[in-house]
């Protein structure tokens, strides 16, 4: 009689891998057959797989899937920038600390807050847009002129929870390609003009540079997806840590915005200071 065959973690998990491949390629998937989390767990855990990792993954799978890819996001950026993360706490406190650093430290107007789900969206207005000018000047709050905001979190069981939040870039990209476009479309006409005057093989080198030209507007658009994933990344990390934004006083913000302090009618005018001397 042979000995039973042991396998290790990693050949478990090829194989696991592998025949999940195999059976999506060779049968259709049944709707209706479904796997329970705690048959899952209690299987993952019987072939030597962390639990806690299970688990966490679970929550992961939860959040669903991420944003689809569109063409010219290597030009552009993505159209939904998605980061995610895992903080201690329960989804609606961890949401909680997520909201404080996007509407205190980033300015966006809270416009739903629920214990699993929160959207957030550009602040408009004078104060709104002095606050940003501020935030700008310290080098803080660099997600206050993104558009959309949206965060899920899901809770992992183990303490913990994961959050996903995507930023909506949809208004970026549009503004970025058709400046893109004009710039180049302006640069070649113009250079054609010219070219037509002076000499007509320029207009072979004229179209190029205009090409050029435009495609260096679009790029700013991916250069500024880039930091925007650098902020989101630095948020969670705030998150993470349990550290809070700095808020900035009122009196600055009207000051900045221009708006006129209100001194009540009834308020008597301060007396001249004087010396007391006896």
């Amino acid at each position: 009689m042979t000995d039973e065959l042991v396998l290790d973690r990693d050949e478990v998990e090829r194989i696991l891998r592998r025949a999940t491949e195999l059976a999506a390629a060779s049968e259709p998937r049944d709707p209706v057959t479904g796997v329970s989390i705690v048959a899952l767990v209690a299987a993952a855990d019987e072939v030597g797989l962390p639990i806690e990792a299970v688990q966490r993954s679970i929550a992961v799978e939860r959040l669903g899937p991420l944003p689809t890819r569109h063409v010219g996001d290597r030009l552009l950026g993505s159209c939904v920038l998605s980061v995610d993360g895992e903080a201690d706490g329960a989804s609606p406190e961890v949401l909680r600390r997520l909201d404080a650093w996007l509407v205190d430290g980033h300015h966006l107007r809270r416009d739903r807050l629920k214990p699993d789900h929160g959207e957030w969206s550009k602040r408009r207005g004078i104060v709104g847009a002095a606050v940003r000018a501020v935030r700008r000047g310290t080098g803080e709050g660099q997600l206050g002129d993104v558009h959309q905001v949206t965060a899920t979190a899901r809770e992992t069981g183990t303490g913990t929870c994961v959050v996903r939040v995507s930023v909506d870039r949809t208004h970026d990209r549009r503004v970025f390609a058709a400046t893109g476009a004009a710039v180049g479309v302006a640069g070649a006409a113009g250079a054609t003009a010219v070219a037509a005057v002076v000499a007509a093989p320029l207009v072979l080198i004229a179209a190029p540079v205009a090409a050029v030209a435009g495609l260096g507007v679009a790029a700013t658009g991916r250069r500024r997806a880039r930091r925007t994933q650098r902020e989101v990344e630095l948020l969670l990390d705030a998150i993470e840590e349990g550290s809070k934004p700095t808020k900035l006083r009122v009196d600055v913000i009207k000051r900045v915005a221009g708006v006129p302090r209100h001194v009540p009618i009834s308020s008597p005018p301060a007396p001249a200071a004087f010396n007391r001397r006896r």
